[in-house]
């Protein structure tokens, strides 16, 4: 049996790994939450790259789960910083292993934004690292404070993006709005609410004005923002132009906005599947942002290989817009390689068939339960 996806080649921007060191300072609730899916977290070697080929992903870029080294508080920036540099060149050499089918999103310690603009340089020019990954806000303290500055001007300059991934929000929102529900609500409702909030303040706050060329990046669908789209592009933009010169930035004046917020979303923002395996919403997001800005992408392990790779199939795309949302944006944004595809080729023996078979009949299995459930 060999591959019989309908594209040339896939890449996914939002794959997870986890490094011991970090696992090590994460409180015992996460490591319990994590316990289940570890040990596909912790391989990046043979059995993710078999899994892969089963499913038909040809590239992962790989990044650390969450919360990453945003675990740690500012009082420890040290820290984050060995641990930061520690895993990056775990990760380098991972990828160098394996550099046709993994590449690398920085682990960056924003508990010093200094230190962070440092080591995504490093790992940028020194590593090939493609951009970097943050996970949320740092301890309460969103991208858009001007100590962040010279770490986004630094993204900037080095030509790559930043991923912002989801993260719990500050404790005091999490008590107002999600308890006693939180162990629920958090992850399904309060993570995109929380990202999506999160971009809406750089545009707020004119980052991308004095940022034009800085690309940012979030997963699941838009996280939110498709949907509320022309009502954000008008209420958000006249209070920006309106009351722009009267507003500041954490003390510091701000220029109105320069453009409208459709403006911002297509020209500094990209958004990924990640997650999120809908057609509907697919729609919703191609309609408001537009193709150009839509990637492919799984949420591995967390999410589904073959759900991801079915979702491709069903997404109504020409055979010439499908190739650029399953990788020709993604290969244009971080500069990948602009290799052949590798899956199939080396999948083709008997063994593999059988584990392909076996992959996608659990796969199909377990969603199928779940539905069940759920209905």
């Amino acid at each position: 049996m060999v591959s019989t996806k309908s594209v040339s080649r896939v890449v996914a921007l939002e794959e997870a790994f986890l490094h011991p060191r970090v696992w090590d300072l994460f409180p015992e609730s996460l490591q319990q939450k994590y316990q289940p899916v570890r040990a596909r977290l912790s391989d990046v070697g043979a059995e993710r790259i078999r899994l892969m080929d089963a499913a038909g992903i040809d590239v992962q870029v790989l990044s650390h789960v969450q919360p990453g080294i945003q675990i740690l508080a500012d009082s420890q920036a040290e820290l984050a910083v060995a641990v930061s540099r520690e895993v990056n060149d775990w990760l380098a050499e991972a990828i160098a292993a394996h550099p046709a089918r993994f590449a690398g999103f920085a682990m960056l310690p924003t508990q010093s934004p200094a230190h962070a603009a440092e080591e995504l340089e490093r790992t940028v020019r020194d590593l090939g690292f493609k951009g970097a990954l943050i996970n949320g806000h740092t301890n309460g303290r969103y991208l858009d404070e001007p100590s962040f500055d010279m770490l986004l001007g630094r993204a900037e300059s080095l030509g790559v993006p930043i991923y912002i991934h989801p993260t719990d929000p500050p404790q005091a929102v999490t008590d107002a709005y999600y308890a006693p529900f939180h162990s629920a609500l958090v992850t399904t409702w309060g993570w995109p609410v929380e990202t999506g909030t999160h971009l809406l303040r750089l545009i707020c706050a004119g980052v991308f004005d004095c940022h034009p060329d800085l690309k940012i990046i979030v997963g699941h669908m838009g996280e939110l923002l498709p949907y509320c789209f022309t009502r954000l592009n008008a209420g958000l933009t006249m209070a920006g132009w309106l009351l722009g010169p009267e507003a500041n930035n954490h003390g510091v004046r701000r220029p109105a906005m320069r453009n409208n917020v459709s403006y911002y979303l297509r020209e500094n923002v990209f958004i990924t599947s990640s997650g999120v395996f809908d057609v509907p919403v697919f729609d919703c997001a191609r309609a408001m942002l537009g193709l150009d800005n839509l990637m492919f992408s799984v949420d591995y392990p967390f999410q589904d290989n073959f759900a991801a790779m079915e979702f491709l199939q069903r997404c109504g795309l020409s055979p010439k817009d499908k190739e650029r949302f399953a990788h020709r944006t993604a290969e244009n944004l971080l500069g990948l390689d602009d290799r052949p595809s590798t899956v199939g080729a080396a999948s083709a023996s008997i063994g593999d068939s059988w584990y392909r078979w076996r992959s996608r009949t659990k796969s199909k299995m377990g969603r199928a339960l779940i539905s069940a459930l759920v209905k």
